[in-house]
Formats: C-alpha cells, sequence, structure tokens
C-alpha cells in the first residue's frame, strides 16, 4: 500500500495523489496543482507525505505558477 497525500503548511490536506496497492517499480507522479474538488490552490510551499511498507518520506515543495 503507498500513499503520497499533499498537505498546505497548517497540516490539512490538499490533494491525495496516490491511496492504492503499487507493484515495487519506478512511477512518476504529477500534481497538477488542484486540491481535491478540482480547485487552482495558491502558489506557496506545501508539504508531500510518502509512505510504503519500510518506507517514509516527508518534504517541502513550492508551487510557484
Amino acid at each position: 500500500m503507498v500513499s503520497i497525500i499533499v498537505y498546505d503548511l497548517k497540516g490539512e490536506e490538499v490533494k491525495k495523489l496516490v491511496n492504492e496497492i503499487q507493484e515495487a517499480d519506478y512511477h512518476n507522479i504529477v500534481w497538477n496543482g488542484l486540491n481535491e474538488n478540482g480547485q487552482s490552490v495558491a502558489s506557496g510551499r506545501y508539504i508531500l507525505k510518502m509512505r510504503a511498507p519500510g518506507y517514509a518520506e516527508t518534504i517541502t515543495m513550492t508551487l510557484l505558477k
């Protein structure tokens, strides 16, 4: 089970990019800057949390429009 979720700096979920079982391999995920409602989010800093069995990573990213 793999999950990749974008949060704002307040810790609120913005967009769930992946939440499913994935085969072990290289995968590309592109976030188009939209939230769960399909609305464009503001430029700024966001937190990306990635989780998989035996792996967890949190990074910050900057969205520029």
